[in-house]
C-alpha cells in the first residue's frame, strides 16, 4: 500500500496544501494508502527521500517527494483515470499550480499566519518562530496577521478572479468534472479551513460554490477534515 507522509499539527489537524494536492490526486484515482503524520521538527522521517518537506510517497519501491511529481508517477504508475488526459491538459495543471504557488498561496498566507502558529504542535513552534518569523520580520504573528487583515482578505479575493471567471460558467476550473487544477486551488482552501475560522470568500462569490462541491468531492474527505 502507498504510505503518505503528511504535515500534522496540534488535534491531528492535517493542513499542508501539497499534502492535500497529493490526497485529491490519489482520490481522483481511487487508490487507497495509509497516512504517516509528522511535525515539522521530525524531518528524519523523509530523510529517506532526501526531502526536507511533505508531500512524500513510498509507493513498493518508488519514492518520490513533491506534489507535482507525485501526480507524474501516479498517472504513470496507474493509468486509469488520468489525472492529465493530454499535453493540454498537463499544461493548464502546470500552469494553475504554479499561479496557486505564487499569487493564491502568498496572498493567504499573511491572513492565516497567527491562526496557523496557535495550532502547530507545541513541540514545533519554536521552529515555526524562527522559520516564519525569518520569513515575515517579526514573531508577533497574531500582530502581523491582524494588520495584514485590514486590507488583506480583499487583496486574497482579488487574486481569484481568475477562478473567478472561469467558475460563472462551468462548475469545476477542469470543466464538468474535477481535476488536478481544482485539487491545487482546493488544497490552498483546505489549508485556511484547517488552520483558521476566517472566512475568506462572500456567499454569492462563484468561488465559494466550487468550494463547497470541492468540499463535498469524493465522499466529502475535505469535509470531514478537522477543521478550525
Amino acid at each position: 500500500m502507498i504510505t503518505l507522509y503528511d504535515l500534522v499539527l496540534q488535534d491531528d489537524r492535517r493542513p499542508s496544501p501539497f499534502c492535500w494536492r497529493a490526497k485529491f490526486a490519489l482520490k481522483h484515482k481511487g487508490l487507497d494508502w495509509r497516512d504517516e503524520p509528522m511535525g515539522f521538527t521530525e524531518k528524519q522521517k523523509i530523510a529517506f527521500a532526501q526531502s526536507q518537506t511533505v508531500p512524500v510517497i513510498h509507493d513498493g519501491p518508488m519514492v518520490v517527494k513533491d506534489s507535482w511529481a507525485i501526480a507524474g508517477h501516479l498517472d504513470q504508475a496507474y493509468p486509469d483515470k488520468p489525472l492529465f488526459k493530454d499535453a493540454t491538459a498537463l499544461a493548464y495543471a502546470r500552469f494553475a499550480s504554479g499561479w496557486v504557488d505564487t499569487a493564491v498561496h502568498v496572498a493567504l498566507f499573511p491572513i492565516i499566519v497567527g491562526d496557523l502558529y496557535d495550532r502547530v504542535r507545541p513541540v514545533d513552534q519554536p521552529y515555526f518562530r524562527e522559520s516564519r518569523g525569518k520569513r515575515l520580520g517579526t514573531t508577533d504573528f497574531a500582530a502581523f496577521q491582524a494588520k495584514a487583515r485590514e486590507k488583506g482578505v480583499a487583496a486574497f479575493r482579488a487574486v481569484l478572479e481568475p477562478a473567478r471567471r472561469i467558475l460563472r460558467d462551468q462548475k469545476f476550473l477542469a470543466g464538468e468534472e474535477p481535476a488536478y487544477p481544482d485539487y491545487a486551488l482546493a488544497g490552498g482552501f483546505l489549508w485556511a479551513r484547517i488552520a483558521s475560522p476566517l472566512e475568506l470568500l462572500e456567499q454569492d462569490d462563484p468561488v465559494n460554490a466550487w468550494r463547497e462541491r470541492m468540499l463535498d468531492l469524493f465522499d466529502g474527505v475535505g469535509r470531514k477534515a478537522k477543521a478550525a
